[in-house]
């Protein structure tokens, strides 16, 4: 008989609704088919999955920049594989051109030798990954204009030598030379030179200068050097947020006019044909250069893949000019002219390195078309991604209430692993961008989801479990049982503890309202219990019991709190103000009902103390409960709270815990049943309403009183009595109290040795 077991109260429970199930299945078995298919969180992960594939649709800019970073990933694993000889070669200005060659803009006989030395070593091409709006500064009839105080006759002699734009143009039209030139956001500082003399392109499909971003202007070469060049291209580079060129357009438009890009027009240069482009009613499919189709994504832009950076691909200016270079190295070569140099600041960031030379993104970009090693990202890949989403998604809301989370789990990660695998090969050998990640991730966050649904169901069913034994047992002590059923035993331990007795004033009066309703009694002490409980219970106390209309509860029990009695006293401060709400919604009930309203006015109770608390009472049934005299102190304070005419009444003990908040000494008193004798204190309000002046007048009074009472000078004590009732009308009762108190002390004087105690005659 020394322990308690709960398996049979379980197993009769258990038996019971299996009897009541058996009754309601016949009828209700269709609705729970259904309740039993969407438990386990398929509701919540379905709803989950529905928001990714809309989000997939929509693809924010966060989540392509998120797939972007997956892509760059592939390249840095697998980079390109160059091909040799490599088709490109860059005449670099470099660091060492610079200095040996002066600062730049260079005079543009410079550039003109290094066109000729260029086209003598055989290139095919050569590209300018630069522009020249502005005539040369440094030819001699811009000097004769710029330099003043020339004698007139050095000013003729410089007039007379030859331009060094129409130098430099001169070369230009003795080779095959495509300028830079560059779209502009803006017009104002764009001068549109050459905008006409850009060549059309051949069309296959639809128009596609819808699909191609469109610019506002552009900034061209000066014409003397336009009208020499065999092509022109743009040199812009479009760069994502981060920095990073991953995708370079082939062509863009200003209003009717189809701008190409610098390598495309040295390809169609080099071919000597003309470009295609090549549309369907989704967009541009690519370009054809000399037949073969350089496919783009449906705005006619290339997704680049890019080779290690190669140094040996970069020949100094220097030795260019100076015919240093060996003919091998240019012959039959695409050449593209750019500076590596920092003070120039043409400096760019690709997937696989940072701070590369801007003229490397030509370069990578014509190699790609050079050697049709180009990225591949079909718009029907999006399709395929959002089908894997969906299905994935799906697989995993039907299976994991019904296989479980460890089978389920086994196979997301065989679909992950397959995912990935795939999107590899398809880079390695195909060139094709697959992301997997979004698919993977929506599962794994509807996998968590469903498992997470199943765990909360399962506490869920235990949670019922434990609110049907908290019927009849306090619910802490029933998950300190869950815990730990050897506690099922009779005992208990010493601790200090602050308790509350509670109770209802004039109970007896309120229900003889409702001796016609006994229902509506019922009604109105549950209206009254719930707040006063929930006040309880949010300040960390447990409820020991109810008492028809009262209240008893403790605190640092079952659960240590080392602040029970500011607790204690703040549950008991918002509980008055509760019950004024209270008050106020049935007063303005009783108006509607034309019925007489009574407010409800409650005593509290509190005092602090040792005791004994746990499982007490008898063998065959016991409860968690309090035993100990500071429990029959704190109900006989809630009876004085009549007496005194406050709300809310402490014990020495309790008072001292909390010595900041608003609180009266009342009286020095032995209770009824105690010979031993207490001082007590009304509770007014926490730490702020103590600092209140009118709390402090009011105080400062009472304290006066107090010693002339103490003193037995009754005439001066009755008229301070007076005075405090002029500071605080709440202290009515209170100075009532003494005054008959006092006149009784006049006609019957206490004892000489009188200690100022007052001997309770009532509880």
């Amino acid at each position: 008989m020394g322990k308690i077991e709960l398996r049979a109260v379980v197993r009769a429970n258990s038996r019971m609704a299996n009897v009541a199930g058996t009754t309601r299945s016949k009828k209700s078995k269709p609705i729970f088919k259904w309740l039993s298919f969407v438990r386990g969180g398929r509701i919540p992960a379905f709803l989950l999955l529905l928001a990714a594939l809309f989000l997939q649709i929509y693809d924010p800019p966060f989540l392509t920049s998120f797939r972007d970073r997956i892509f760059d990933v592939y390249q840095q694993s697998r980079p390109r594989e160059a091909q040799y000889p490599r088709p490109v070669v860059v005449v670099d200005i470099d660091e060492n051109s610079l200095l040996n060659l002066g600062q730049w803009p260079w005079p543009r006989t410079y550039l003109a030798k290094l066109v000729r030395n260029l086209t003598e070593k055989g290139a095919i091409v050569i590209g300018f990954d630069m522009l020249f709006a502005e005539s040369d500064r440094l030819s001699p009839n811009q000097m004769s204009q710029n330099i003043e105080g020339l004698p007139p006759e050095v000013k003729e002699q410089l007039s007379a030598l030859p331009s060094f734009d129409a130098v430099f143009a001169d070369a230009i039209e003795q080779s095959r030379v495509v300028l830079g030139i560059s779209v502009s956001p803006e017009s104002e500082g764009a001068n549109n030179l050459g905008l006409s003399r850009i060549p059309s392109f051949a069309l296959l499909g639809q128009d596609p200068k819808k699909y191609l971003k469109n610019y506002p202007a552009l900034i061209g070469n000066i014409d003397e050097l336009d009208e020499a060049a065999a092509g022109r291209g743009m040199i812009s580079l479009d760069q994502d947020f981060d920095g990073i060129v991953r995708r370079i357009p082939l062509a863009n438009r200003i209003g009717g006019q189809i701008i190409p890009s610098l390598a495309l027009d040295m390809l169609r240069v080099a071919t000597g044909r003309n470009v295609i482009i090549q549309t369907n009613e989704n967009g541009i499919l690519g370009f054809k250069v000399a037949g073969t189709l350089v496919p783009t994504d449906t705005r006619g832009r290339i997704w680049v893949k890019y080779a290690n950076y190669d140094p040996s691909l970069y020949i100094s200016a220097l030795d260019v000019i100076n015919g240093n270079v060996d003919e091998r190295v240019l012959a039959g070569k695409l050449v593209l002219v750019g500076t590596s140099a920092a003070g120039l600041k043409d400096l760019r960031a690709s997937p696989l390195t940072s701070n590369l030379p801007g003229v490397e993104m030509h370069l990578q970009l014509l190699e790609n078309i050079w050697t049709q090693t180009y990225l591949f990202r079909p718009e029907f890949i999006a399709i395929f991604e959002w089908l894997g989403t969906l299905m994935t998604g799906l697989t995993l809301i039907l299976l994991v209430p019904l296989a479980g989370a460890r089978t389920t789990l086994g196979l997301l990660i065989f679909i992950s692993v397959t995912a990935i695998s795939s999107s590899i090969y398809f880079f390695v050998y195909n060139s094709v961008l697959i992301d997997v990640s979004y698919t993977l991730a929506v599962s794994l966050i509807v996998y968590i989801t469903m498992v997470y649904s199943n765990y909360r169901g399962t506490e869920q069913e235990r949670t019922r479990i434990r609110t049907a034994f908290a019927h009849y047992l306090s619910p802490e002590l029933v998950k300190r049982l869950s815990a730990s059923p050897d506690s099922l035993v009779l005992g208990g331990e010493e601790r200090e503890m602050t308790f509350m007795f509670c109770d209802v004033r004039e109970f007896t009066v309120i229900s003889e309202g409702y001796k016609h309703d006994p229902q509506g009694l019922t009604h109105l002490i549950n209206r009254f219990l719930t707040p006063m409980t929930d006040e309880i219970l949010s300040h960390n106390g447990t409820i020991d019991k109810y008492m028809g209309d009262s209240i008893m509860a403790f605190w640092n029990a079952p659960l240590e709190n080392a602040q029970h009695p500011k607790d204690a006293a703040d549950a008991a401060l918002q509980m008055i103000v509760r019950l004024a709400a209270l008050n106020a919604a049935l007063e303005t009930e009783a108006k509607l009902q034309n019925r007489r309203f009574k407010a409800l006015r409650v005593g509290i109770g509190l005092n602090t103390g040792v005791c004994i608390v746990g499982n007490l009472g008898s063998e065959q049934r016991f409860d968690y409960s309090v035993l100990g005299d500071p429990v029959n102190l704190a109900s006989r304070l809630e009876g004085q709270t009549k007496e005194y005419g406050f709300s809310i009444i402490l014990g020495e003990s309790t008072a001292q815990a909390i010595p900041d908040y608003a609180m009266i000494e009342l009286d020095l008193i032995a209770v009824k049943g105690k010979e031993e004798a207490v001082k007590i204190y009304g509770l007014l309000g926490n730490e702020t309403h103590a600092k209140n002046p009118e709390f402090i007048a009011a105080k400062e009074v009472v304290e006066g009183f107090l010693s002339l009472y103490l003193s037995q000078r009754w005439d001066e004590a009755l008229k301070k009595l007076d005075i405090v009732e002029e500071r605080n009308r709440r202290l009515l009762k209170f100075a009532n109290l003494y005054r008959a108190r006092i006149r009784g002390f006049k006609l019957n004087p206490p004892p000489q040795d009188w200690d100022g105690v007052y001997r309770a005659t009532e509880k």
